[in-house]
């Protein structure tokens, strides 16, 4: 748990007693749902690409791809994705359009805050921690990534950040509340800490090793997955687990960079999809991957794009093609129609894409 976070309950009483005590009996979660937030500001346009649109070529003469993958629609995927076609084509990947608020902010902090509360004004507890608190979930809500997730935050359920080489520890010294004596809040710090030890090492209990011939990508994103495969597998897996992908900012050479996040998370993706088809029992799973905000319609002087508003999120799992739609969902926004700033006008909220998503694996 952040101190951050920890500091907030601690002045607001959020956290009661109640939720410091677990029982270690918790059955495991019947749907797991996978957040994977690709950091800096997705490129949307060159993700999901308006290929035939005269448009889009004439705002990026240099960006501008030429032969997507899998056309449909008037649409293609960027060719960096290629290890996630066969995903695409059995309807189990599917894309959400022109996702963002209707006055987008472009400066990362504030869009990231709006996006992590689901609200416009970027205030309040993390979305997945309010749905938990709708389900009466204790949790917990685990991120994976370097910095966590403020999705996951301000919750009644317990949050945890955890990297992947914490999981390798087979013990965790920490200092007991009756060490703090008569101080109220130093007791109250340390029973969150001792909350959270006792929480890593009952996820560590019986935790599996990878599925057989799995072969993971190199790099943190690589690492994250990992264990996130491991923890579905186990029979402790929580209900919310956060990854983390940066690298989207792509101000200048976005053609190299752009391209290599991409083929990253495609073959990231492809991997996690081998390792949940050699599990023989596992819950139901959705993930989504989403971005603070698109880019810019036209490219920049130094071959990049600068932030923009709409973009696309990515949804896998159980229930694409059941009750999420394959392959859009959502429509893809007007090049011809932008707002005062030039940016391109969102069609879906981000709540109302987080309301459709937790209703597809929750009910």
């Amino acid at each position: 748990m952040k101190r951050r976070s920890l500091l907030q309950l601690l002045a607001t009483g959020a956290l009661a007693p109640a939720a410091i005590a677990r029982s270690p009996n918790r059955l495991p979660p019947d749907a797991v749902l996978v957040l994977l937030e690709m950091r800096g500001g997705n490129d949307g346009l060159n993700t999901v690409i308006p290929w035939r649109d005269p448009l889009y070529r004439a705002a990026r003469p240099r960006l501008a791809i030429d032969q997507p993958l899998s056309p449909r629609d008037g649409l293609g995927l960027h060719p960096a994705l290629a290890p996630l076609e066969p995903l695409w084509r059995e309807g189990r990947l599917s894309f959400a359009l022109g996702v963002g608020w209707p006055e987008p902010n472009r400066s990362h902090f504030k869009a990231m805050d709006q996006w992590a509360t689901g609200t416009a004004g970027g205030e309040g507890p993390g979305w997945l921690a309010s749905a938990l608190d709708r389900r009466g979930s204790t949790g917990p809500l685990l991120s994976l990534g370097p910095t966590g997730s403020t999705s996951l935050e301000g919750g009644a359920a317990q949050a945890l950040e955890l990297a992947p080489e914490s999981l390798k520890a087979k013990s965790s010294w920490f200092m007991g509340p009756e060490l703090a004596g008569n101080n109220r809040i130093l007791r109250r710090m340390l029973e969150l800490e001792s909350a959270g030890a006792r929480e890593l090492a009952r996820l560590q209990q019986g935790l599996p090793p990878l599925p057989q011939g799995v072969s993971l990508p190199s790099g943190p994103l690589g690492g994250q997955l990992g264990v996130a495969l491991r923890l579905i597998a186990s029979p402790h897996c929580p209900p919310v687990l956060a990854l983390t992908q940066t690298g989207y900012d792509t101000h200048a050479n976005q053609s190299g960079v752009h391209g290599n996040r991409l083929q990253q998370l495609a073959q990231t993706l492809e991997s996690f999809d081998a390792g949940l088809a050699r599990m023989r029992r596992r819950p139901r799973v959705l993930l989504l991957a989403v971005s603070e905000f698109g880019r810019r319609l036209r490219e920049n002087g130094s071959g990049g794009t600068d932030h923009g508003s709409a973009s696309v999120a990515i949804l896998y799992g159980d229930p694409v093609g059941r009750s999420l739609p394959h392959p859009w969902l959502g429509v893809y926004p007007s090049l011809g129609q932008l707002d005062a700033r030039g940016d391109l006008i969102p069609g879906l909220r981000p709540d109302a894409l987080y309301r459709q998503v937790l209703q597809s694996l929750w009910g």
